[in-house]
């Protein structure tokens, strides 16, 4: 038991080592679940740690690359190590970023057995995590203050995603938000991220999860018509700051075949025959479809809220149906829309058309998160 307390001291000085100095959390990232095979290389080298008893297993050279294996219950690497350990800690020497297979990534790895398999988790400063996460969720050449408001956005769904996932915070999907490692930043972005660093969003007092999207179209959503829950400052605002020549998908159309919506019904596990109607029963007060039926020859099928965009594909939850016969006598319905996203929250065109009129991350995320305080 003193071996294994001490080892465990150990192991938390090298994590806390690697964040000496932060103001915030580590976040945990998954980033690849059942897999049997990772490999890692550091600049400076690397240390393998059995994060169980904190042991040194390996310790690799500048550059070297280490392919390590699940492996009778544990782990190994050819010629390197063999432990029944089920989690391991690989931590860069100085600090370095570790390459997982070629790309370099901040932070420390940790590799969880779970059954034959393991999972694969970056452990990452917040600012670091959200140099990242920036530049995938948002273009660098966007204005500063637009780009500090989507780090608070980003910030505050992360520190809020407890529960969201088993072993790790979150994931490094659109599920949570995209997160690339080192190769994802720029200047911009680590200076619109350091200029906020320490700061989060607030509503009554409490730290509250933030969303974002792409585009609204001129409006955004109530999270009740979209996810079914309710709160005071995720509700629908007037949206007229996008810029619509430069949004993406402000407006948009789309052809859907009879065949084409019967085949998408198929995937979800839904058969209702030939494809015969398909309409908009219900919109939201901003326009936003609210209950779609889609009928055929052998039964209707009727969604409510987000389903309404996901189940036939669409860009949004803001759009109109119309059906026809093309000239081969084809029923097709074409389907007009606008925005690109859930809606909820903040428009990240909307943010940037905000800041190219002088309004402050703060004026942004205040527009669109109503009744919320930044600090």
């Amino acid at each position: 038991m003193k071996r294994l307390l001490f080892s465990m001291f150990l192991l938390f000085g090298l994590i806390f080592a690697v964040s000496a100095g932060a103001e915030e959390s580590m976040v945990s990232v998954g980033l690849e679940s059942g897999v049997s095979y990772a490999s890692f290389s550091g600049e400076n080298g690397l240390d393998i740690y059995d994060a169980v008893y904190g042991d040194l297993l390996y310790h690799a050279a500048p550059g070297e690359v280490v392919d390590i294996y699940s492996y009778d219950g544990g782990f190994a690497s050819d010629g390197k190590f063999s432990t029944p350990i089920s989690m391991l800690s690989v931590i860069s020497v100085e600090r370095a970023p570790i390459n997982w297979y070629s790309e370099p990534y901040r932070g420390y790895f940790r590799l969880d057995r779970i059954g034959g398999a393991f999972t694969v988790v970056n452990f990452v400063h917040m600012d670091n995590y959200l140099y990242s996460v920036l530049g995938k969720e948002m273009s660098d050449y966007f204005p500063g203050e637009a780009l500090k408001a989507q780090a608070i956005c980003a910030k505050n769904f992360a520190l809020c995603a407890n529960g969201r996932h088993s072993g790790y915070d979150v994931c490094a999907t659109t599920h949570c938000q995209v997160y690339g490692g080192v190769n994802s930043e720029s200047p911009n972005i680590r200076a619109a991220v350091d200029a906020v660093s320490g700061q989060t969003a607030h509503y009554a007092g409490d730290l509250v999860q933030l969303y974002f999207f792409a585009t609204s179209g001129g409006a955004t959503e109530d999270i009740s018509n979209v996810w079914g829950s309710t709160s005071p400052y995720l509700i629908s605002v007037p949206d007229p700051y996008e810029p619509a020549e430069k949004a993406s998908r402000y407006t948009w159309t789309t052809v859907l075949t009879s065949w084409e919506i019967q085949s998408k019904l198929a995937d979800k596990g839904i058969y209702i025959g030939e494809i015969t109607n398909v309409t908009v029963d219900e919109v939201t007060p901003a326009g936003r479809a609210l209950t779609l039926t889609i009928t055929g020859t052998e039964g209707s099928h009727t969604v409510r809220r987000e389903s309404c965009r996901t189940v036939l594909g669409l860009s949004s939850q803001w759009f109109t149906v119309n059906p026809y016969y093309d000239e081969a006598g084809t029923l097709c319905f074409a389907i007009d829309g606008r925005g690109y996203g859930h809606g909820v929250g903040m428009s990240q065109w909307g943010a940037y058309g905000m800041a190219m009129q002088g309004y402050s991350y703060v004026d942004i995320l205040t527009h669109y998160f109503p009744g919320i305080s930044v600090y």
